[in-house]
């Protein structure tokens, strides 16, 4: 059997095999930098790094890339439809990976909010809510505050 494939499948192909290398990518992406921001919320409150929390982060990332596997399988039943259906008649329906691209930029979502999540320092929050604290117990607020409310009287 003599496979020939003509120069506009063949770009089709490439494209195609080129997005999918961007969604695999984008995902691996998301996770190196989780990964990086966790490790430095870890320092960042004195927790030990251990190999548990790495051992962690590369199942999730090995989960990430068999769920990205299992949608660009379906991704290929339907690019194959498409294009023996626009070969046998003529219909001209996309060739695009569709679930893998949706099913990464969700998995790269995750990441994001993850990130955004290690970054927040909840040292700060608590250092705010003391120094609102004090400050609405500060003998010379409560004197202005009386004072304020004297104004308000007359």
């Amino acid at each position: 059997m003599d496979l020939h494939l003509s120069p506009d499948t063949s770009k089709t192909l490439l494209w195609l095999l080129t997005m999918l290398l961007i969604d695999y990518a984008a995902v691996i992406i998301a996770v190196v930098i989780d990964l990086r921001s966790g490790l430095r919320r870890a320092r960042r409150e004195g927790q030990p790094l251990t190999s548990g929390g790495y051992r962690r982060s590369v199942d999730k990332c090995l989960r990430y890339l068999l769920t990205l596997m299992a949608f660009t399988t379906v991704d290929a039943m339907i690019v194959v439809a498409s294009m023996l259906f626009r070969s046998t008649m003529g219909w001209a329906i996309p060739v695009f990976p569709f679930c893998t691209t949706l099913c990464g930029l969700l998995l790269a979502l995750i990441e994001g909010k993850s990130v955004m999540e290690n970054t927040q320092r909840r040292s700060d929050f608590t250092e705010t809510a003391r120094a609102a604290l004090s400050l609405l117990t500060d003998e010379q607020f409560t004197s202005l505050i009386d004072t304020l409310r004297s104004f308000r009287k007359e």
